[in-house]
């Protein structure tokens, strides 16, 4: 059953990274060239909302990114010693990216 949750947020996140790409590229990208200055971004990372949508996007695509490395490590490797090391590793990572993600959006 395990295995099925996994496949099945592996595809709900994967839809919500599409739908938060999406609005970075209209916000970053389409709104015209003073959206990437530095005061425009500072403003945006004023409002709670932009907070809150960059928080979320880094965690589900830190999910994502880090469940499908879980996935090929189980599938490639063959020795469960350096399996373990390798999924020690996978959360080791993604626990650093998100400290340091959401200590960056919040600074």
């Amino acid at each position: 059953m395990k295995e099925v949750t996994q496949w099945f947020l592996q595809r709900i996140t994967g839809l919500l990274l599409f739908i938060g790409l999406m609005v970075h590229f209209y916000v970053m990208h389409f709104e015209g060239p003073s959206s990437i200055e530095h005061s425009s971004i500072i403003e945006r990372f004023s409002n709670p909302y932009w907070i809150t949508f960059d928080i979320f996007f880094l965690a589900i695509l830190s999910y994502h990114g880090f469940n499908g490395l879980w996935g090929m490590a189980i599938e490639y490797i063959k020795s469960e010693r350096l399996l373990r090391v390798i999924q020690i590793s996978i959360l080791f990572s993604v626990v650093v990216i998100l400290i340091f993600g959401v200590f960056i959006v919040l600074k």
